[in-house]
């Protein structure tokens, strides 16, 4: 099972959107734009994906006592 992700890690991927939404501002060109909409995109897949694991994690009954017992 997975554990939940640390809120900084979840921080961190918030402060990784909005430089990239500031860095899309000032720099205009089109390649760097591309650039920085992917790099954007790919935080913000991250920061969903650990909320949707963290939301099926919770459901499962008993995962927390699964996944501890079966790490030690």
């Amino acid at each position: 099972m997975l554990s939940q992700p640390s809120p900084d890690l979840k921080a961190k991927l918030v402060q990784i959107e909005e430089q990239l939404q500031l860095a899309m501002q000032e720099f205009p060109e089109r390649i760097a734009i591309d650039r920085l909409k992917f790099a954007l995109a790919l935080a913000k897949f991250v920061r969903h994906q650990l909320d949707l694991d963290a939301t099926v994690e919770q459901s499962i009954p008993g995962s927390a006592t699964v996944g501890r017992s079966a790490q030690q």
